[in-house]
Formats: structure tokens, C-alpha cells, sequence
């Protein structure tokens, strides 16, 4: 069984745009924090204190997403089986949210009870990140066997052929095509997946075992035929 996921770069940055949209608050909680400080004094310095430590990290982490952003997206070929980690964007938003809840609670005394779910729901995200990654790579996988192929398309809609039923696999510089015999295609974009080469070497062991399967089929059928 041979395994790709198939990334977009494309897709990536989505994602972390995403990010960055719920990271944008943090410019806020900065300037409290810094006006906190400049006027306050007792409890209200030290959460002045607190709120531009964790605005501070999250702007540190953002910036160090950017940084690998920008190298996972290079132009080139990356490890089908990379490893995940915690999202550190995740867990510095989290810590945030909640420096935001108890500067809500101190200030008015009621309980921001949107406000802490969605703290611990980042944090459930950031720790749970590397799990959610190695799923979703697992139900993006392109998969060849000897009983045939599987190709995903976007939003994990996915095509399974038997060799039986796959018409052509054709690869040029930018698509790889799948095409069944019912007329069916998938296109996987190769000009901007992470690992173009490893997709290109899985969809070439494709054709190998698409050929080696329409061989046994001709020689199946000859081996039946009435003699004459």
C-alpha cells in the first residue's frame, strides 16, 4: 500500500489566514494592557502586566507561524509523513481569550461565559493539533494497492477505483488526472501540493500495477477462450 497526502499550499495559507483573523484582538488586548499600566496601580498593574505578556506572545507566535508558513510552503518537495506538534497560535489565543475573561469578570463582575468556551476550546484545538493533522493527512491520502486506487479531491470527496475500473492516469506538469471507465475524473493539482514528487512516483506505481492488472485480464481471457 503505498500512502501520499496530498497538501495545497493553497489550503495552508487559508488556514492560517484564519488564524491570524482571530489573532487580530491581540493588538487590542496590547493596547490595554498598556494603558492598564500607565494609569493603574495594585491589582490593575498586574493585570495590565499579564494582558501585555499574553498579547505579546501571541503577536511571537503568529509571527513564528509566519516564519514556518513560509517554509513549509517553499518550492519544494516535503515529507509525505511529516510530524505534528501542538499549535502554539492555539494555546497563546487561548491564554488571551482568558486573561480577556477575567479582565471582563473584574471589571463588570458578571462571568463572560462566550468568552471562557471559546478559550478552552482553542486550548482543546492547540494540544489536540497534532492528532487533528495526522487525521485529516490520513483522509487526504492518495492510496495505491494491488486492488487499486483512491484518489481525494477537495472538501474529502474522494474517488475508489478497482483496477478493473480505471479508464487512464495521466500526469503532465501541472495535473494528475484520474479518468474511470464510467467517465468519472479526479484531478489532483500538482502545481500546488506540498509533495508533487511523491504524488508523482505513487500515480507512476499506479500505472505499473494498471498495466500488470490489464495483462492478467487479457491473459484471463485468452486462457478461457474455446480452442479452435
Amino acid at each position: 500500500m503505498i500512502a501520499v497526502p496530498v497538501r495545497y499550499r493553497s489550503a495552508t495559507r487559508g488556514l492560517f489566514v484564519q488564524k491570524l483573523q482571530h489573532a487580530v484582538p491581540s493588538i487590542v488586548v496590547l493596547g490595554d494592557g498598556i494603558d492598564h499600566l500607565s494609569h493603574a496601580v495594585g491589582l490593575d498593574w498586574w493585570l495590565g502586566a499579564v494582558e501585555v505578556g499574553v498579547s505579546l506572545l501571541v503577536i511571537g507566535s503568529v509571527i513564528r507561524g509566519v516564519r514556518a508558513l513560509v517554509k513549509h510552503t517553499a518550492k519544494s518537495d516535503h515529507d509525505a509523513h511529516a510530524h505534528h506538534g501542538v499549535d502554539w497560535i492555539d494555546i497563546c489565543l487561548s491564554a488571551m481569550l482568558s486573561v480577556e475573561a477575567y479582565a471582563k469578570w473584574h471589571a463588570t463582575g458578571h462571568i463572560p461565559r462566550p468568552t471562557i468556551l471559546l478559550a478552552l476550546t482553542m486550548l482543546a484545538i492547540g494540544l489536540a493539533h497534532g492528532r487533528l493533522a495526522s487525521w485529516g493527512d490520513r483522509r487526504r491520502a492518495l492510496r495505491v494497492s494491488a486492488d487499486g486506487i483512491s484518489v481525494p479531491g477537495r472538501q474529502f470527496r474522494r474517488m475508489t477505483l478497482a483496477w478493473t475500473e480505471v479508464a487512464s492516469i495521466e500526469v503532465d506538469d501541472r495535473w494528475a488526472v484520474v479518468t474511470a471507465t464510467n467517465g468519472r475524473t479526479q484531478r489532483i493539482n500538482l502545481s500546488d501540493a506540498l509533495q508533487p514528487n511523491a504524488i508523482r512516483e505513487a500515480l507512476a506505481s499506479a500505472r505499473t500495477l494498471l498495466d500488470e492488472a490489464r495483462h492478467a485480464a487479457s491473459a484471463s481471457i485468452e486462457s478461457t477462450a474455446p480452442s479452435t
